[in-house]
């Protein structure tokens, strides 16, 4: 996946956490960097769906390869995206008393960064954790399958010294066995586990780590305080009580584990190592956002505002959050493009949240999306087209990127018109637009809700579709758990003028959605179900549409802009021309426009839609004679519902029929409207040029 826009990140950010700046976008030689004084902030990179979040941690992991001791986890899944190196507490039954999530993350982390990294000498021992693991992971069995899991934990101890699995748990059996008889047969951790605690450490600890390394971490738990008094082995055994207590009491004792790792990798930077610049660790933890990973996040930040130590690791994290549909040209917020520091302090905030630097994903460019497609060349306008339709989101523009250069290498030059169609690159059978779904929404039943909830406007727009729901799912709530599903994944909503959002608020994946339903409809007789659902959201907004508009009194209300809207996605051209001409004759040509934009916005429709049969009706507003203002309005509408096409590149035929009919318009109307047309008569067409489209053209 393409990686502009991350720059800051790579030659800045990072390089000032580990102190090594490495040369060009591959791996390769780097310079080692004076460290500034203070303690270095923890980056949490930020983004919504496919915006390149895992990308960018995999990519720092591959370019520290072999440079420096680093360690990549997922938060969000119990394995942390390592299969087979983790250990998965949360998916182990009934739940443990001594193994949490964290205490997981931590073995992992012990494992990966004491692997030698070739370049800068040995790798890091952790004494400290390695104790501290022991005690709370003791093999006192106090429920069923605990026995079970320490002795996996423990084997996973010794990866880097033992790679062979069967020779780790004939390591392990050995130790339980030489433990064993200080256990006893008192089950939870009641008087014996001082002894077991010692055991653990003089056989275990010292085999692991030489006794010289297991006496000075002995003296740190010692001075550790976790108990009121007591040498170090009565320390680890409150350490491992307090793990199996009530979750304040664990989550107390996890900020201790958390603490043994920064001691540990404080106590590794000697002056020597400080002195020749060697590197600090990276620390790359993905999605911390979720349910597994922000306790997680939460604790770190904790202990960071907590402890003393000098030198600590570099933490790049990243989470799902909130991000505006479209991207703000204007804005000056510091982002992974174009941060510049500081990414250290030496003053101590008042609050852990001081200890974090947020930067937001920056949007990719149009520059930069182009240059995507190397030495293909694609037919004109579509790289703008992706990047319209991405809003710059890294992951989408890149699915769209590979599938049309997979099409011009097999020799053809694909239309923007088709693009979502194109097959995927690495799914030839999937079109872009499916691939694209399955990737931002996984879940195959909220899919389908999304795409039969997409072209509601609101969300009782939402609840009428859902009266006539589709069989085939008969989920209870299927609106508020769509509504809760695009809330619990960030998206954001581009509030639409003279309205709010629609219910799916985020152009590109309305886009996708809408297409999606259009395709599945293309394959239906007549394309009835589009009818059915245009005319259930008609009914929503105009209940008394059903009566026909010449037989209305002249002065009755004006149909609501979004029945409107449903009408044209039904090619109901009629209804909508003499209802927008009508409404002329009032005196907010501001607002008319405003209407414009909305009703042009419109879906469109699949091509095997059977138009319903037009009925003769006078337009109220100038008795059916075919004025000038009227055939104005009705080429107004036609041309810009064209040009608004989500797949639609700016054409210049229609560009410059909105063009004629807005100036036709300002010379028709009266003096108090002239000035509101002449202005979208001056503005529009080049905002249209711009890829601008409706419904967001400024008044």
């Amino acid at each position: 996946m393409v990686l502009d826009g991350r720059a800051a990140v790579f030659k800045a950010v990072v390089p000032s956490l580990v102190g090594l700046e490495l040369s060009g976008p591959e791996p390769g030689g780097g310079t080692r960097l004076r460290i500034p004084a203070g303690i270095p902030l923890l980056i949490e990179c930020s983004g919504g769906r496919l915006t390149g979040r895992t990308t960018l941690l995999k990519t720092l992991e591959v370019r520290y390869a072999e440079r420096l001791p680093q360690a990549y986890a997922d938060l969000g899944r119990a394995d942390f995206g390592r299969p087979g190196l983790a250990l998965p507490a949360e998916n182990e039954a009934p739940r443990l008393s001594n193994a949490s999530h964290t205490s997981d993350l931590l073995f992992h982390l012990r494992y990966e960064l004491s692997r030698r990294a070739s370049r800068f000498g040995a790798g890091l021992s952790f004494p400290r954790l390695t104790q501290g693991l022991l005690a709370v992971t003791s093999w006192q069995a106090v429920g069923p399958g605990e026995l079970e899991a320490a002795g996996r934990r423990l084997e996973s101890l010794l990866r880097e010294s033992q790679p062979d699995a069967q020779a780790r748990r004939d390591k392990v059996a050995g130790w339980t066995r030489q433990v064993a008889p200080n256990l006893g047969t008192v089950v939870g951790l009641g008087p014996g586990v001082n002894e077991l605690v010692a055991s653990l450490a003089d056989i275990v600890a010292t085999e692991l780590l030489g006794a010289r390394a297991n006496n000075k971490g002995l003296r740190w738990w010692a001075e550790r305080r976790v108990s009121a008094q007591g040498e170090a082995n009565v320390q680890l055994s409150e350490l491992a009580r307090g793990f199996r207590g009530n979750p304040h009491d664990r989550g107390r004792a996890e900020r201790h584990l958390m603490a043994a790792l920064l001691a540990d990798i404080d106590d590794h930077y000697t002056w020597a190592r400080l002195k020749n610049r060697v590197p600090r660790p990276l620390l790359l933890l993905d999605n911390a956002h979720t349910p597994l990973g922000r306790p997680v996040l939460d604790m770190l930040t904790e202990v960071w505002h907590e402890e003393t130590v000098r030198t600590r690791p570099g933490v790049v994290v990243t989470v799902l959050a909130p991000e505006p549909a479209t991207p703000d040209p204007e804005s000056t917020t510091a982002t992974t493009r174009n941060a510049t520091g500081p990414f250290w302090r030496e003053d101590r905030p008042q609050t852990p949240a001081g200890w974090t630097l947020r930067l937001p994903l920056a949007r990719l460019t149009l520059d930069e999306v182009t240059w995507m497609f190397g030495t293909d060349h694609p037919g004109p306008d579509i790289a703008q087209l992706i990047h319209r339709l991405s809003a710059g989101r890294a992951g989408i523009a890149h699915v769209l990127v590979r599938a049309v250069r997979r099409a011009v290498r097999l020799g053809q030059s694909p239309d923007p018109r088709t693009l979502f169609d194109l097959p995927a690159e690495d799914e030839p059978g999937t079109p872009a637009h499916e691939r694209l779904l399955r990737l931002l929404v996984p879940d195959d039943t909220a899919r389908e809700r999304l795409t039969n909830f997409a072209p509601a406007l609101d969300e009782d727009a939402a609840h009428a579709l859902d009266a006539h729901y589709p069989p085939g799912d008969n989920g209870t709530l299927r609106v508020q758990t769509t509504r809760g599903l695009l809330q619990h994944d960030h998206w954001g909503a581009h509030p639409w003028p003279g309205t709010g959002a629609p219910f799916v608020g985020d152009p590109t994946l309305r886009a996708l959605l809408g297409h999606r339903l259009v395709t599945a409809l293309d394959a239906t007789p007549g394309a009835e179900r589009w009818h059915d659902i245009h005319e259930t959201l008609c009914d929503r907004y105009a209940p008394q549409a059903a009566a026909p508009q010449a037989a209305a009194p002249r002065n009755a209300a004006p149909p609501d802009d979004r029945f409107l809207h449903h009408s044209l996605a039904v090619l109901d051209t009629g209804t909508v021309v003499r209802a927008l001409h009508r409404r002329l004759a009032g005196h907010d040509t501001a607002g008319w426009l405003t209407a414009l934009n909305l009703v042009c916005a419109a879906p469109h429709p699949p091509r095997n839609l059977t138009a319903l049969a037009a009925q003769p009706e006078d337009c109220p507003a100038c008795g059916g004679a075919g004025t000038p203002v009227h055939q104005a309005v009705e080429f107004l509408v036609d041309a810009l519902w064209q040009q608004s096409h989500p797949l639609a590149p700016p054409d210049e035929r229609l560009i410059g029929s909105v063009q004629l009919q807005l100036l036709t318009l300002a010379q028709l109307a009266g003096a108090a409207h002239q000035t509101v047309f002449f202005h979208a008569y001056e503005t529009w067409p080049q905002l249209l040029r711009r890829w601008v489209q409706a419904p967001h053209l400024p008044i």
